[in-house]
């Protein structure tokens, strides 16, 4: 199997993948029930033309129809880029609510991923070569991991917005308008004191993961037949350290696939508490008020974002691995 037969393999896994995740993306929503009905019921059953308000909104959004009809809607809109109308929001397209949130979700995890993981396999890898430094290291590594991102995301907005106030309780909403149609220096720094925490959050929990990984691979290495064989020519420990590292950093390219999965999960509720405007947020909000077409919407691009990834990583992967290319591995 060559490199091309594995990437023609990776991408109709994947599609099959995103086929199976579109049907859930838009079947989870419709199991919070009618979101008209819940809104109408919220005004009170005194309310005058009630019934009719119901009636009209459920014609409007095309809740009337049967479920099969509603989804060949769906899947018609989604190839004209038409994800539906926000019950939350009234009157603004999923479509463009998402685009938005992609942006900045974009801006909040790819520098968090980068630094979580060029810092957490450099530590790793140091731990695993430095044994006194590893007793130090190893306990903090495995309380970053079992720290939840919610957790640390609102220790630090105690401590540093409600203690110290080195960072602004709130945020003003118009600072993220602002920055995407009318970008200029003080809306950029307003901008990241606002994206400082969340990054922070993410970047802190990922390092113990990263670190941890790396540290396990390492120690692999190094005990292995040919960093002993090295050691009995009389090479440094610098040197079979380097080569320790080379096969150790393969896995946790692989992991970065799996890792925003499980960044995206975790930046849901950091992005809510610092009413920071990502997808997250965004789902968390549809969830709250039974937004069923901004939930589809944020659950379908937050998947389609995961599945793009996970195969950026596999292309990597067949690049940087011989074997995959010479078609060893199958």
């Amino acid at each position: 199997m060559g490199f091309y037969t594995y990437i023609a393999k990776r991408i109709g896994l994947y599609t099959i993948v995103f086929f199976t995740a579109l049907a859930l993306a838009w079947s989870i929503p419709r199991f919070l029930g009618n979101p008209i009905a819940i809104i109408i019921a919220r005004l009170g059953p005194s309310q005058a033309g009630a019934a009719l308000a119901a009636s009209y909104f459920m014609q409007a959004f095309g809740l009337n129809k049967p479920l099969h009809v509603q989804f060949l809607y769906f899947l018609k809109g989604l190839l004209h880029g038409d994800l539906g109308i926000s019950v939350w929001l009234l009157g603004k397209p999923v479509s463009s609510i998402v685009y938005k949130g992609v942006i900045f979700d974009l801006i909040l995890m790819t520098p968090a991923i980068i630094v979580s993981w060029y810092i957490g396999n450099i530590v790793g890898a140091l731990a695993a070569r430095y044994r006194n430094l590893d007793r130090i290291l190893l306990p903090i590594f495995y309380i970053l991991t079992a720290t939840p991102y919610f957790l640390l995301a609102m220790l630090l907005q105690w401590g540093l917005t409600v203690r110290y106030k080195i960072f602004p309780t709130v945020i003003k909403t118009t600072v993220f308008e602002q920055l995407l149609y009318h970008p200029n220096l003080t809306v950029l720094l307003q901008f990241l004191r606002a994206w400082f925490l969340p990054f922070l959050s993410l970047v802190i929990v990922s390092i113990g993961g990263w670190a941890s990984g790396m540290r396990s691979l390492m120690i692999y290495e190094l005990e292995s037949n040919y960093s002993r064989y090295m050691e009995m020519l009389g090479f440094s420990e610098k040197r079979i350290s380097s080569y320790a590292f080379r096969y150790a950093i393969h896995p946790q390219i692989t992991g970065l696939g799996i890792q925003l999965g499980t960044l995206i999960t975790g930046a849901i509720a950091v992005e809510y508490i610092f009413n920071y405007p990502g997808l997250g947020f965004y789902m968390f909000n549809a969830i709250i008020n039974n937004d069923p077409f901004l939930l589809q919407g944020t659950i379908l691009v937050m998947i389609l974002m995961v599945i793009f990834a996970n195969f950026l990583v596999d292309i990597i992967e067949a690049i940087i691995d011989p074997r995959i290319r010479l078609g060893v591995v199958r």
